[in-house]
């Protein structure tokens, strides 16, 4: 894998589909590559976030994750260590992607603040949810747009998260490599965050062969969330989208106190919203589990969700 420039000396997962093929999600300004051959005593060099498929074949990656680790010298300050991990899946693979704030987190901005303050923020039932999730054969992946700055911190906080004895599954923590400052500009200025979600989905996609889709579902918080997740083929009944009050709902539309309006009633269903690997997990029967004929909430004593 080739580190590459960004901001902060911060490093995250990379992706990698099997045979051998990856995208990078981040690596650390402190730790960039040079790569090419020397002319008149010059090392040429090109910075990169994707490491290529023979490098990726040099770490000699096993199925699910694998740990990566820089070590550079300096000589004013020593040896540091930097780690990143690889995850190696099958080409048949199916991924459910998770936002972070405001999905994991109950809202984007005190998700950010509380936790590490020792303050759990986070929607209760979430970790059982995608554990089972996980469990049933499908890889989760968490997709934010948070600054390359937050990578660690944000990937300490998911692999730390416990519920009721439920922790979060292991994934790869997709994200954005830019800086504070550009990362924050996207998010809460023009707030057009889904532009580097799409980009990054579409080339996570690219990895797997053309006839397959690997994206499932998808979990957000935002408009954007949704739009991300429509651009890569995720369909619209898979599509799940979470309010502060941890209430649900659907691109197709789910009514209050149906059992698909909150995380735990997905949960109770997740063997037939989430098939388990082996059973039922292709296209057909993603499709049947879309139908509005299937998932057709009751017209008595409804109110639809904002």
């Amino acid at each position: 894998c080739a580190p590459a420039q960004g901001g902060g000396a911060e490093a995250v997962d990379t992706l990698a589909s099997s045979p051998a093929s990856a995208v990078a999600e981040k690596f650390s300004s402190a730790s960039s590559a040079s790569f090419g051959q020397r002319r008149e005593g010059r090392r040429l060099g090109k910075r990169s976030l994707v490491p290529t498929s023979e490098q990726l074949e040099s770490l000699k990656l096993a199925d699910g994750q694998n740990v990566v680790e820089f070590v550079l010298q300096a000589p004013l300050f020593g040896e540091h260590r930097l780690r990143a991990y690889a995850h190696m899946m099958q080409w048949n693979s199916w991924l459910v992607i998770s936002d972070v704030d405001g999905t994991i987190t109950r809202s984007d901005v005190l998700g950010h603040l509380l936790p590490p303050m020792g303050l759990d923020w986070s929607h209760a039932g979430v970790a059982q949810l995608l554990s089972n999730i996980n469990a049933n054969g499908y890889k989760i992946m968490f997709l934010s747009s948070r600054a390359i700055a937050q990578a660690s911190h944000t990937r300490d906080y998911l692999h730390h998260l416990t519920q009721d004895g439920h922790k979060l599954p292991v994934g790869p923590v997709v994200i954005s490599p830019d800086g504070l400052i550009p990362s924050l500009y996207r998010e809460m200025v023009v707030r057009r965050p889904h532009e580097f979600k799409i980009a990054t989905l579409q080339s996570i996609r690219n990895l797997f062969p053309p006839a397959w889709n690997p994206f499932y579902a998808g979990f957000g918080n935002r408009g954007t969330d949704e739009l991300s997740y429509k651009a890569v083929g995720i369909p619209a009944g898979k599509i799940f989208t979470i309010n502060p009050r941890g209430e649900i709902r659907r691109s197709t539309g789910v009514v209050v106190g149906s059992l698909l309006a909150s995380l735990g009633g997905i949960n109770a269903l997740v063997n037939e919203v989430f098939p388990p690997q082996g059973i039922s997990t292709g296209e057909s029967a993603r499709a049947e589990f879309n139908d509005m004929a299937f998932w057709r909430p009751p017209i008595l004593g409804g109110q639809m969700i904002d």
